[in-house]
């Protein structure tokens, strides 16, 4: 079995890539929004989320603005 760790993100990189705080992502944990052990898995005190599941969540990764 091969393993893809290029969609998986810690929750403090989710957070910073959709913009969003790391209480909000926690909260919708908490209130079940993700599956666990399949889009979100705790590893020591660091949550792992999948893209894919943030993207089910809080639609597609907002595009970064580039400073011209």
């Amino acid at each position: 079995m091969r393993y893809c760790l290029e969609n998986i993100l810690s929750l403090t990189e989710a957070s910073q890539r959709w913009g969003l705080s790391e209480s909000t992502i926690r909260m919708a944990i908490s209130r079940g929004r993700f599956v666990e052990d399949e889009e979100i898995r705790k590893s020591g005190k660091i949550w792992l989320i999948t893209i894919p599941a943030m993207e089910r969540v809080y639609g597609k990764e907002p595009k970064k603005t580039e400073d011209v």
